[in-house]
């Protein structure tokens, strides 16, 4: 039985309160009395931090630790995000070192969050770590440098970070919470290194009842994670993508998610996901696909979702060969209708060398000059059940596989 099942069940479970009034364990407003917080419970074996209504000034992620569940008060919980600070490299800096020197390292202290890139890195070359000890320019951090970043290379450190981050930890929780990212006055952090929530090779982690609002990057990105499980969970208004799983997730569990208005897509399967549930969940006017699946993100099931008035499709498949598609998908149940405001060919589109691909029970209603269900000439196998699609007669379904020579 794992501590979090058995934390869940027990009457006398530990739990520590934060927040900003007498009367609480711990009394503040910042990310250092959360983090005090979780890192007391997890090192007495795990409980939960209950977080008090209020706002916390963030200035690095609140890091969360194995067997801890973080409860706040729903949207009267807000973790916010301060004004980012940046700073050139007064020394180029290299693969597996443990600090950074800085051309302004006054607009640093130790404690706070930093991004570390220059132009020629991106994904999971870039760098997230949390700055230790001061040395004239030079800055201990807490993590061994993923690249090597030059200053001929344009090569910065700016304080942007994940507001909530999980890295390896196995049976935790965050529930109630709203996350604000404040966007204007903060750079983009890449989806493969951060989001609004960020988690990173965790296992069974439980995310329920949290916002994502205004965060200068992905609402919620989850990488290398094995059965996370996701509700009533929001990413309204922010600069990248809604929902980001990638990167070999296995098992993931999202029900009830809301992606709305996001500057990419609504929910992105980016490499190597699998055998996940999307449903019950609503995808409404992102500037990109509603969902987007594509590098060997392979048996899923998408059902039951509202996908409307997104900018591209509503459901991409990439177009990738056979050896990389996204095979033996379900799409069941959906409404899909309105999508393609900008740019896009379809509600549905299949344009990859797929296998194994189900289409039913959608009610799908393409606007003008735009088809319901397309399915590519290097489609090779797809079953399309009873949908009810509402579009010009040879508009409904296109199937380009008869054009193939």
């Amino acid at each position: 039985m794992s501590m979090g099942r058995w934390r869940e069940g027990h009457p006398n479970a530990l739990t520590v309160t934060v927040g900003p009034r007498s009367g609480a364990d711990l009394v503040g407003q910042d990310n250092i009395a959360l983090q005090a917080a979780v890192d007391y419970v997890a090192g007495v074996g795990g409980g939960t931090v209950e977080i008090e209504p209020g706002t916390y000034t963030m200035h690095d992620s609140l890091h969360l630790r194995s067997h801890v569940t973080v409860r706040g008060a729903g949207e009267d919980t807000i973790l916010w995000k301060p004004p980012a600070v940046k700073s050139a490299l007064s020394s180029d800096i290299v693969y597996g070192h443990w600090d950074v020197s800085l051309a302004q390292p006054d607009k640093f202290r130790p404690g706070m969050g930093v991004y570390i890139y220059d132009d020629c890195t991106g994904g999971f070359a870039r760098t997230v770590a949390t700055l230790l000890y001061r040395d004239g320019d030079r800055f201990g951090i807490n993590r061994a440098l993923h690249y090597d970043y030059c200053r001929h290379r344009n090569a910065v450190v700016v304080s942007v970070y994940p507001l909530v981050s999980g890295v390896n930890v196995e049976d935790a929780a965050v529930i109630g919470l709203r996350l604000e990212g404040n966007s204007v006055q903060n750079e983009s952090i890449d989806g493969c290194r951060g989001g609004g929530l960020y988690l990173l090779g965790c296992t069974e982690v439980l995310v329920r009842d949290l916002t994502v609002h205004d965060f200068h990057g992905d609402g919620v990105s989850f990488q290398q994670c094995y059965d996370p499980v996701l509700e009533d969970v929001r990413a309204v208004n922010c600069r990248g993508t809604g929902f980001h799983p990638g990167s070999g997730t296995t098992r993931p569990q999202m029900r009830r998610l809301v992606s709305r208005g996001n500057d990419g897509e609504g929910l992105f399967y980016c490499v190597r996901v699998t055998d996940s549930v999307l449903e019950d969940s609503e995808f409404v006017g992102n500037a990109g696909n509603g969902v987007n699946v594509g590098h060997r993100d392979t048996d899923h099931i998408i059902r039951h979702n509202l996908i409307r008035d997104n900018g591209r499709a509503g459901i991409f498949f990439r177009p990738l060969d056979y050896a990389v598609a996204g095979h033996r998908t379900q799409v069941l149940d959906n409404l899909l209708e309105g999508n393609c405001r900008q740019s896009g060919v379809a509600e549905v589109d299949l344009d990859a060398e797929l296998e194994g691909i189900v289409v039913a029970g959608n009610r799908i209603r393409p606007a003008a000059g735009k088809i319901g269900l397309r399915i590519g000439p290097q489609v090779r196998s797809v079953e399309v059940g009873d949908n009810d699609v509402k579009a010009e007669a040879e508009m409904a379904v296109v199937d380009e596989r008869a054009k193939r020579p």
